[in-house]
This record gives structure tokens, C-alpha cells and sequence, in this order.
């Protein structure tokens, strides 16, 4: 890819607010455009046939899924998220473009971290189905 601006990979994704994104429709329309079929995705991203399936369905999904799911079609599909402000602000910023690529490693790394924890209140129901099972 180079240096070519992130608004020129995603100029659909820019007229949208970040809470208009339907993640899965993004996913399923990168599939037909890079002509991968779902049995050859699904296998990349350790997913079965079934569940690749569903991602299409879901307007959001985890981070990690979503790190893993750019990684194999090889595209940043994080970009979705932001608005053509945003993306400006980003190509006037006097950042290095080595200092943003740090930062994003940094983010992924520390979201990558955080979905491994527990989540307490995932727990805690947990906790409460089981005492009510018996």
C-alpha cells in the first residue's frame, strides 16, 4: 500500500459517523471485492464455515476479531470508525507517520491485553446461572 492517504483507501467509510458502521457488511463487501469465498476466510481467521457467517450479520465486533480479520484481508478496517474529520485532523497533523504507527501498535497491543482479562460482569453472571441451575 505505501504512503497512499487513508482517505484514498476509504472513501465510503469517510461520509459515515462511527456509530452508522455495520462492520459485517464491511467484511462480507471487502470478501466479493478481494474475491476470497467465506470457507478461505473463515480457515485464515481459525473461525468455523457457520460463524464467518455471522460476522456479516453483527454491526460490531471484538477488537482482537477485528485486528485478526484486517490482518487477512490486509486492510485496516479500523479507518471505519472515523469521520472525514478525523481523517483530516490525521493528514495535517504534524505527526510522524512512524510516531502514529507506534501509537496504533501500542493501542492493539493494550486492547489485545484487555480482551484476554475477564470480564467481571461476564463472571458474575456466570456465577449466578450456575447457582440457579442447581
Amino acid at each position: 500500500m505505501g504512503t497512499q492517504l487513508v482517505s484514498d483507501l476509504y472513501p465510503i467509510c469517510r461520509i459515515l459517523h462511527p456509530m452508522a458502521v455495520h462492520i459485517g457488511k464491511i467484511i462480507k463487501d471487502a470478501l466479493k471485492t478481494r474475491k476470497m469465498d467465506v470457507t478461505e476466510f473463515s480457515k485464515k481467521i481459525n473461525y468455523t464455515r457457520s460463524n464467518a457467517y455471522k460476522i456479516f450479520n453483527k454491526e460490531g465486533i471484538d477488537t482482537v476479531l477485528l485486528v485478526k480479520i484486517s490482518k487477512v484481508l490486509g486492510e485496516n478496517l479500523f479507518f471505519n470508525y472515523l469521520t472525514a474529520e478525523e481523517i483530516a485532523g490525521y493528514k495535517n497533523s504534524k505527526v510522524k507517520p512512524e510516531e502514529l504507527l507506534g501509537a496504533l501498535q501500542d493501542l492493539k497491543d493494550t486492547m489485545i491485553v484487555l480482551s484476554k482479562k475477564k470480564d467481571p460482569v461476564k463472571s458474575v453472571k456466570k456465577k449466578k446461572t450456575k447457582s440457579k441451575k442447581r
